[in-house]
């Protein structure tokens, strides 16, 4: 239970750092954007992979779905520099709950 909480709380976090880095409405500010959309789509494939294989299909695919009305939300709601800080602030919690996630046992 707490594994498959980890990996799609990651999940979650992952889909918002991406929706969220594609409303981002500033030129500059979105070259920032690119080291935390390019762990969230890498790790985050990677890991949509082993949970849903692990956990199913379904929760996987809500867990992905999750993170994007807040994102489309808050991209309309905050500036630029605030939703750059709302970005970073979940991808650094994502990648915490990531290293948790990643220290459970394979399922055999």
């Amino acid at each position: 239970m707490t594994e498959a909480l980890a990996y799609l709380l990651t999940l979650a976090l992952f889909s918002f750092v991406i929706v969220a880095s594609a409303r981002l409405r500033h030129d500059m500010l979105l070259l920032a954007c690119f080291p935390p959309v390019f762990v969230a789509m890498v790790m985050g494939f990677t890991m949509a992979i082993y949970a849903e294989d692990a956990f199913g299909i379904i929760p996987t695919g809500i867990a992905i779905g999750l993170g994007a009305p807040p994102a489309w939300w808050l991209g309309q709601r905050l500036k630029a520099r605030d939703l750059l800080i709302a970005i970073y602030l979940a991808w650094a919690v994502a990648l915490a709950l990531a290293l948790v996630a990643l220290m459970f046992p394979d399922q055999v």
